[in-house]
């Protein structure tokens, strides 16, 4: 036998699958597959069998009970006791198989149910205007959402038109072509600014008038404060109007501004107290407006947080620094809120403001940034 096998026919080596044992494949060893075995939720595939177990057994026909056959056989003297064990047999073993095709089909479904891939759909990139992240967007970046998560933001995030269109630039003369959705964010970033603006400058309005009054503002047991703001009630009247006070301010509750006006020296028995009390809100609106511009519903806290910036009980010195100090300190947020919508402070808020130019430097007969001698420049023509 040795030497049979020393022949060159059994000495080729090489691959097993050639010969008769071409077109065979080696085992998948699905045992140890993991989309077979790992991947698949158990709980799930059983919860679903029975589901569908019931599903079918109410679609699918019953087994009929024999009993005409029952019958036929019995009229013709058939042994009644051999006739119902056949029967009932025979029903027995349809059943059985009516239960069988129930089970298999069920399990044949559950089992293409988790095995199948789950679709992704479409992604579309959209912005995620609200102030929280979304689907793992962060607040004002863009991202790509599906369609349910598009419909979960409702309307807080907003799909980005893809189409180019162009923009003129006046003063540069230049045209540049820009996606729609950038062109109206631009737009929309445009409006915001010109609005804060509008409100900085009705703001410093209203702080000057109050600071024009104070000098002949006379003194009384609750300070300078509040003699102005008595003096000014139709002015914060107008400032609240114009800034949707109306539409945007939500008092839940009433008592909260009379505990503030008393907590700072000033009674209901005063003959101006609701005047009072209605231009201190406006005041509050205005400023709390301009700390939160996009917050749509302000309460009577926002009011009475903004108040408490104000020194009211002070002396006309003390009340006017205050005032200076939240021009200031709102001059300083508006312009960082409107730089980060793209536009350019001064422009906004002083849009007739002349600029100092090099060219207006330049005829100066001093002008001489460089420092070149006299002698080495070319005469001046005035």
């Amino acid at each position: 036998m040795s030497r049979i096998l020393k022949r060159p026919m059994f000495r080729k080596g090489g691959s097993t699958g050639q010969g008769i044992m071409s077109g065979l494949v080696d085992r998948t060893k699905h045992a140890k597959n993991p989309i077979v075995t790992g991947n698949i939720d158990r709980d799930k595939v059983r919860a679903d069998i029975a589901g569908l177990s019931g599903i079918l057994r109410e679609f699918t026909p019953k087994t009929r009970v024999p009993v005409g056959r029952v019958g036929a056989k019995l009229v013709l003297g058939g042994d009644p006791l051999e006739t119902i064990l056949e029967e009932y047999g025979r029903f027995v073993d349809k059943d059985d198989r009516r239960e069988a095709a129930i089970s298999s089909g069920a399990t044949k479904l559950a089992l293409q149910k988790a095995l199948e891939k789950p679709k992704v759909g479409t992604l579309k990139q959209a912005r995620n205007t609200s102030s929280q992240t979304l689907f793992g967007v962060k607040p004002g970046e863009t991202g790509f959402f599906t369609s349910e998560q598009l419909m979960q933001g409702q309307g807080l995030i907003q799909p980005i038109d893809t189409r180019m269109a162009f923009t003129f630039d006046a003063k540069t003369n230049t045209l540049t072509q820009k996606p729609v959705s950038q062109i109206e964010i631009e737009r929309e970033n445009k409006i915001k600014a010109k609005s804060l603006g509008t409100q900085y400058n009705i703001l410093g309005d209203l702080i000057n008038d109050m600071k024009t009054r104070l000098p002949t503002t006379p003194t009384g047991p609750v300070g300078f404060g509040f003699g102005v703001i008595e003096s000014a009630a139709d002015q914060f009247r107008q400032v609240g109007e114009s800034l949707g006070i109306k539409d945007g301010l939500v008092i839940e509750d009433e008592g909260a501004i009379d505990r503030y006006m008393k907590d700072k020296g000033f009674t209901e028995k005063a003959s101006d107290f609701a005047t009072m009390k209605s231009s201190v809100i406006n005041l509050g609106y205005a400023l709390a407006k301009i700390a939160e511009p996009d917050n749509p519903r302000l309460s009577e806290g926002d009011i009475i947080r903004q108040l408490n910036r104000i020194n009211f009980g002070g002396s006309r010195k003390v009340f006017a620094k205050s005032l200076d100090q939240i021009f200031k300190e709102e001059g300083i947020r508006a312009k960082r809120e409107i730089e980060n919508l793209g536009g350019v402070f001064d422009d906004i808020v002083n849009p007739g403001k002349k600029k100092t130019t090099t060219e207006t430097q330049s005829k100066d007969s001093g002008f001489n940034p460089l420092g070149f001698p006299e002698d080495r420049l070319s005469p001046r023509t005035p």
